[in-house]
């Protein structure tokens, strides 16, 4: 099945851009660019039609949508967990049964608050100090997590009455989308960014929902390695989605990569 572009409300006209070629922060040997499309403040994009842009790959980061469109690479590739057959492993049953000791509270982006800033803060000096996000600061908190123009909420993560993990998400018509995670470095329980996949898929399975979004995975990272660890999944290349009943690795994907790689430079050739 080919997908196409969703259609906006007719009074809101969407145009995109590319960014410049630049280092990839997954590949840092590697040439990345972006499709970017950013929305004003006012300007709002209901489920339905935001749920197709998910569908086709992009992402939201504050007011914009993005996708990588690395023709030569390929390797960002939009991940969906099937969270109705989602079986946990061993190690992730029991990270689940710690969870019965933690709280969540579903709150709107709108409500944060410096409690909030104060731990995004410290979870960027301690885990991102080498990243683009350092040094943290309010408004860049804001413009990134707090802005928003969908439906987008905090999932909040509370031990012992004090507030350990947030997890931002946008609801989406087919599941949620997983934004972005952040908590307490020095947190009592380990794991706190698994135990908010595994949270993610239950909340989405009780809304009776058939997917969890968890962003890009790239088969040559290390840092995105932990998101083949929920299967089923289903993978998103050269505009199909893909499906793997098991933890899915680099070999298993490479061929479906090359041909899109070569399907893109044949349809250039043949359009010249």
């Amino acid at each position: 099945m080919t997908l196409k572009p969703p259609h906006p409300p007719t009074s809101l006209a969407l145009t995109s851009q590319l960014t410049p070629l630049h280092q990839c922060s997954y590949l840092p040997d590697r040439a990345a660019r972006l499709e970017l499309i950013e929305l004003a403040k006012d300007e709002r994009l209901d489920t339905p039609i935001f749920s197709q842009f998910s569908r086709l790959g992009y992402r939201r980061s504050g007011q914009h949508l993005y996708r990588p469109v690395c023709f030569h690479c390929q390797r960002c590739i939009s991940t969906r967990v099937v969270v109705n057959e989602f079986e946990p492993n061993r190690t992730q049953r029991k990270l689940w049964q710690k969870s019965h000791e933690m709280d969540v509270v579903i709150t709107a982006c709108d409500d944060a608050d410096e409690s909030h800033f104060m731990l995004y803060a410290r979870y960027i000096c301690a885990r991102h100090s080498d990243g683009d996000m350092y040094p943290p600061n309010l408004q860049g908190f804001k413009q990134f997590l707090q802005y928003s123009f969908t439906q987008s909420f905090f999932m909040e993560f509370w031990l012992h009455d004090e507030l350990v993990m947030v997890a931002v998400c946008d609801q989406l018509d087919d599941g949620i989308s997983a934004v972005y995670t952040f908590y307490d470095p020095d947190a009592a329980i380990n794991s706190l960014g698994t135990l908010a996949i595994l949270t993610q898929i239950d909340y989405v399975k009780r809304l009776g929902l058939p997917y969890l979004y968890l962003g890009f995975w790239v088969p040559d990272s290390d840092k995105m390695a932990y998101k083949s660890r929920f299967y089923p999944s289903e993978l998103l290349i050269n505009q199909q989605w893909h499906r793997f009943d098991e933890v899915v690795t680099a070999a298993q994907v490479e061929p479906l990569l090359q041909q899109a790689i070569k399907a893109h430079y044949l349809n250039m050739w043949n359009t010249t």
